[in-house]
């Protein structure tokens, strides 16, 4: 049944959401930790996204994408609700917490290309259109997760994981319901021409769609710089700024959801008069680097909060060129090339994040970010003279 499928994407990323200030919360306000410690276990979440999401694309491609999401969803759930159960007993525990950040890494490496690959088929609509449909629902059930953790003085940190826990489980049962994506045939027996193995099927590939391997490389830049900068710096920019407002760190995921919901439904609605998605996603990429780069010259909590609703809209970039890449995927190696992507995109957020962790304890806060957004607007300087992303087209 097609119609089960956004449901259990949506519950998905409300748990994905939910768990993003959950552990923002719990590092900053419930442990106290130092920025160099909220980089090093935001890293350590992320570290099997480096290693492993291109091991979860391709073994998505082997069992089906439903089993895969399921098994792994389901186990993330249950390690949630343990860590959860766990801290009343001993409170932080930093070994424990390690051990609960690389195991729910894992598991969300391995769930990540696996929800992904029903994208193109989703509706009838092309797979561009599917993907900024995708990134709606996604953007919706962040903010959705993200309200939740307005509850977090009241859920405390076992109510918490264990609502995030509820979620995920909830997500994996109702995706059952939804038939796993079709696995092509395998060559017939005897054919004239041996298979060629996955590393020369993935460098033919890119050769022949050199757009693609571009979106790859622009996924690699939000991961090194982007994604690293919402980490670290939303909650120390709270902690260091505006002291004594903790208990509004959900509402800084909040708002940013506002703008990329706003962005991402007025995009579907103007889908058919966009006709240069990769160039708009370059400009979108650059403004959000600058915006990032003023934030220290906010007035006050009003203004800042207004500069995270522009900045949740950042994703908007990726969904532009995203359904183009799905869709010059071709379905036995779409697992793997969307494992690949979330390598570049979330595993490279692992260097970034635990590299900006550092920067901001050896620098300061202020320099980090300026630095952290002029690199990001080199690369995408880059990216723009080689004019491969400026050509992709809606379809």
């Amino acid at each position: 049944m097609r119609s089960s499928f956004f449901p259990a994407y949506g519950l998905w990323h409300c748990g994905e959401g939910f768990q993003t200030i959950l552990i923002m919360w719990y590092m900053a306000f419930h442990a106290r930790l130092s920025p160099a410690e909220i980089g090093f276990y935001q890293a350590l979440q992320l570290i099997p996204f480096l290693l492993l999401t291109a091991l979860g694309g391709s073994l998505t491609d082997r069992i089906g994408a439903r089993t895969s999401f399921a098994a792994s969803t389901g186990l993330f759930a249950l390690c949630l609700a343990l860590y959860g159960l766990s801290d009343p007993a001993f409170g932080f525990h930093g070994p424990l917490f390690a051990l609960y950040c690389l195991l729910s890494g894992v598991l969300s490496a391995l769930a990540n290309p696996a929800i992904d690959t029903f994208i193109p088929e989703a509706t009838p609509a092309p797979a561009t259109r599917n993907a900024l449909i995708a990134a709606t629902v996604h953007n919706v059930a962040k903010l959705a997760g993200n309200a939740a953790t307005l509850l977090l003085p009241v859920l405390s940190a076992l109510g918490g994981f264990l609502a995030n826990g509820a979620l995920m489980a909830a997500s994996a049962a109702l995706l059952l319901r939804h038939p796993g994506a079709a696995r092509p045939a395998p060559p017939p027996r005897g054919s004239v021409a041996p298979d060629p193995s996955a590393p020369r099927r993935l460098a033919a590939h890119f050769r022949a769609h050199p757009q693609s391997f571009d979106i790859l490389l622009s996924s690699a830049v939000l991961g090194l710089f982007m994604i690293p900068a919402f980490y670290v710096f939303q909650p120390l920019m709270l902690r260091t700024w505006y002291p004594g407002s903790e208990s509004l760190i959900g509402l800084t995921g909040v708002v940013g959801w506002i703008g990329a919901i706003a962005a991402s439904a007025v995009a579907v609605r103007l889908s058919h008069r966009i006709h240069r998605p990769g160039a708009l996603a370059l400009w979108i990429w650059a403004g959000m680097a600058a915006l990032f780069a003023a934030l220290p010259l906010m007035p006050g909590f009003g203004a800042y909060l207004a500069a995270l609703v522009v900045l949740g809209m950042n994703g908007l970039g990726k969904a532009l060129v995203y359904g183009a890449y799905l869709r010059e995927a071709p379905a036995r190696d779409r697992g793997l090339l969307i494992g690949i992507d979330q390598t570049a995109f979330w595993g490279l957020a692992t260097l970034g994040t635990m590299g900006l962790g550092l920067l901001v304890q050896a620098a300061g806060l202020v320099p980090a970010l300026l630095a952290n957004a002029l690199a990001m607007l080199g690369c995408l300087a880059i990216l723009a003279l080689r004019g491969r992303l400026a050509g992709v087209v809606p379809g």
